[in-house]
């Protein structure tokens, strides 16, 4: 055991960049959902897979019957994940923007961060093509004017996190990929001081201890570092 204890450290493994709220809004806010159809796939797919801290696999599950909008905000089922094997599955809510946010000095962020909204652009520009069920993500035709038939891959999604964060110049950008909004949402929560139990609830990680990580990475500069009194 003393040998053990002596072998030398490694460096930790490399993780995948957290996509914190203020480089996603840098991301949405190239988007033109209004004009663009894969802008408009894209959208609601980034914040989904961020408020309701999805792995590309989830993503790439989701039916567009997954997905209910109301007042209330955004209902998200999963059918299976990877903690969810067996396919007992889970409803997953998030929730949609105060009318103090959205009517305030910053509800320009509050509407762009919508899910709700976002997806129901998205469900509304597919049925106008005539597609009313399957898969939720699609692909775009080589012309950008419809909507492919087929569901897109996790790894598809994947490359479209990181092609969304290199068009936005983010500086680490070369370290964004799948699991950057599962990691993101956890990071973002606990900075913001939301409890931790609240987060692995809603994340659906197995234990604390699987969320150390996470913790970590959000609690690194807050105000419980000690250096803060040395500057």
């Amino acid at each position: 055991m003393a040998g053990i204890r002596r072998h030398p450290g490694v460096a930790p493994a490399r993780r995948r960049a957290a996509a914190r709220r203020e480089p996603l809004v840098e991301v949405l806010r190239l988007l033109r959902p209004e004009e663009v159809l894969a802008d408009a796939r894209d959208h609601p797919q980034l914040l989904i897979g961020w408020k309701a801290a999805l792995r590309t696999d989830d993503l790439a599950r989701l039916q567009m019957s997954d997905l209910h909008a109301s007042e209330q905000g955004l209902s998200v089922h999963l059918s299976r994940s990877k903690t969810d094997q067996h396919g007992t599955g889970t409803t997953i809510g998030i929730a949609a923007p105060s009318p103090e946010a959205t009517a305030g000095a910053g509800s320009g962020e509050s509407t762009l961060l919508d899910a709700g909204a976002a997806w129901t652009r998205w469900r509304d520009l597919l049925g106008s093509h005539g597609i009313t069920d399957g898969p939720a993500w699609r692909g775009i035709d080589r012309y950008g004017r419809r909507p492919r038939t087929g569901g897109l891959h996790r790894n598809s999604i994947a490359e479209i996190i990181k092609r969304r964060a290199a068009a936005a110049g983010l500086e680490d950008a070369q370290l964004w990929g799948g699991h950057s909004l599962r990691r993101g949402f956890a990071t973002e929560a606990i900075a913001a001081g939301v409890p931790e139990r609240d987060v692995q609830r809603h994340g659906r990680w197995r234990s604390r201890a699987s969320m150390d990580p996470y913790i970590d990475a959000a609690r690194t500069f807050d105000t419980s570092n000690p250096t803060h009194w040395l500057t």
